[in-house]
């Protein structure tokens, strides 16, 4: 009879297609992945998997079976969240998922008194602009800026995202102060590669900065603030990180259009976990002291003449001051 845990490693194969991929999300090497496919087939008398040039495709041997794996999987997981959920002890793993900017410039600087408050509890930040499936346990903790969809998932907004132009103050001393209404005529943008091309915010570049010229193309959110810190060009990006930079200067209030909500997200068995909450609860506390700068309140700025009378797809709000 084949055992639980080379069944996974079959499902892992079936949803990301080679060995090599399937060994990341496991985090083993490709051999062992290999190794235990072979077993599982040797187990089962029939083979799986079809090795073509494009990937690993499920054989109608594999196909019959994936339904009812994944039936046993989305058991043994609700076992291990049952008997999570009611660990009442402050100590062992949790795991967040967030993206990288957000890690970096917001929960990662003020984790430190978490630390102090809870030695026995080992954070992990899995920081991908990929979500984890909190369903399957490749997280305990999301830090989402869209609200999930998934009737097992408890979700808390916590905070909004400001976002707004940006760009260098040696930038704006050799081209000026630019123009919304002109499409930003005579000026260079920071645009966006690969999956950031489908972000609101290039969606936005597209339909505003009509008239500019493209610098470069970043596929992530630091690379954005490195090139417009760098004078590269104008950049959007959230305020808690541009308005943090000394050499970036804010070009216009925050884009309504742009804002992300941000919302704390945990699996519904897991939600009475201590260690859980525990870290929940630093979460929420450490978004809320940071919300004045998050939300857009760092600066107050001016809202340039041109820019009010732009027909841009952002009605702009007008920043808050800070308040601490």
């Amino acid at each position: 009879m084949p055992s639980w845990d080379d069944l996974r490693y079959f499902l892992s194969i079936a949803r990301e297609g080679s060995l090599a991929a399937a060994a990341r999300t496991i985090r083993v090497d490709a051999t062992t992945v290999g190794r235990r496919l072979a077993v599982l087939e040797k187990a089962l008398g029939a083979r799986l998997f079809d090795r073509m040039p494009a990937g690993f495709v499920l054989t109608e041997a594999g196909r019959s079976i994936r339904s009812a794996v994944e039936e046993m999987e989305a058991s043994v997981l609700a076992v291990e969240r049952k008997a999570s959920g009611d660990d009442a002890r402050l100590e062992g793993v949790v795991r967040i998922t967030t993206t990288e900017a957000f890690a970096v410039r917001t929960l990662l600087p003020g984790f430190g008194p978490f630390r102090e408050r809870h030695p026995h509890i080992e954070v992990q930040f899995l920081t991908d602009y990929g979500a984890l499936d909190l369903v399957r346990r490749e997280a305990d903790i999301a830090v989402r800026l869209t609200r999930p969809k998934e009737d097992t998932l408890v979700a808390r907004k916590v905070g909004e995202i400001a976002i707004a132009p940006y760009a260098a103050e040696s930038y704006l001393a050799r081209r000026g102060q630019p123009d919304p209404a002109s499409g930003f005529a005579g000026h260079e943008i920071i645009a966006y590669a690969d999956a950031a091309s489908k972000w609101p915010e290039a969606r936005w570049m597209t339909e505003v900065a009509t008239s500019a010229r493209v610098a470069v193309r970043c596929n992530s959110l630091l690379s954005v603030v490195a090139a417009a810190g760098a004078g590269v060009g104008i950049g959007l990006m959230p305020c808690f990180m541009g308005d943090r930079e000394p050499s970036l200067r804010r070009l216009m209030p925050p884009l309504s259009t742009l804002s992300r909500d941000i919302w704390l997200v945990v699996h519904r068995d897991l939600q009475h976990n201590a260690r859980v909450r525990a870290v929940l609860h630093f979460l929420a506390e450490l978004i809320q002291r940071e919300r004045p700068l998050i939300s857009g309140g760092g600066l107050t700025v001016p809202m340039p003449e041109a820019a009010a009378q732009a027909r841009t797809p952002a009605v702009p709000r007008k920043p808050r001051k800070r308040t601490a």
